[in-house]
């Protein structure tokens, strides 16, 4: 028989459980809609429902993606106990309570808190690929310049497709996200003024291999 949120667990204290069942899209969706109405929109599940042992246990896992390009990933063992959460890879604290709306609250809080570090860090790592593409110049040969120009340049551009689909999103939502709006844009222009300036240096390399 599936769990259902509210069942005991397997150490006999209540605690809000998902089914281990159906650790899908669908099955997920209580947890989904309370992280919802908690403020935190999930844009994109990846759930297969296969499992996997984990030091004896079997456990499913699935990863939650939300507007900012933050991800979760949520383990569940086969009594329905949440027995995980990662965040962009590293372990948090799970809070066992026995509502849902309880643990997608707690969630929610540190995913938020974490979302203005997380995009800093997304906007160095573009810097940084603008950087080392000076470095070594005089070494390299003008056609692996260009090679590795493109690749940047061709990354550069999911990344602005992505933060664009990102807002447009954003842009239908109520006003209270009007601030997550123009952080958005803040990405969207930093990913552009950073393609702007990979295409510039990708002309000067063709020119230079042409010649």
């Amino acid at each position: 028989m599936p769990n259902t949120p509210g069942m005991n667990s397997a150490n006999g204290k209540k605690y809000a459980l998902l089914d281990y069942d159906q650790v899908t899209e669908k099955g997920l969706k209580p947890f989904i809609d309370a992280l919802s109405k908690a403020g935190l929109t999930v844009e994109n599940v990846d759930a297969s429902n296969r499992a996997t042992t984990v030091n004896g246990i079997k456990v499913k896992t699935a990863v939650l993606r939300f507007q900012d390009q933050q991800e979760v990933k949520v383990s569940v063992n086969d009594t329905g106990d949440i027995t995980g959460f990662k965040l962009n890879g590293k372990s948090i604290p799970v809070q066992h309570a026995s509502a849902l709306t309880d643990i997608a609250s707690s969630l929610a809080t540190v995913v938020k808190q974490n979302s203005r570090k997380f995009t800093d860090s997304l906007a160095k790592k573009a810097k940084k690929v603008i950087d080392t593409s000076n470095t070594g110049v005089a070494v390299k040969s003008n056609v692996l310049r260009l090679k590795e120009a493109k690749a940047r340049r061709d990354q550069l551009n999911v990344n602005v497709s992505s933060l664009t689909a990102s807002n447009a999103k954003a842009q239908q939502q109520s006003a209270g996200i009007k601030q997550r709006i123009a952080a958005q844009q803040t990405r969207l222009n930093t990913a552009q003024a950073l393609t702007t300036q990979l295409q510039n240096q990708l002309k000067t390399l063709e020119d230079q291999n042409a010649a």
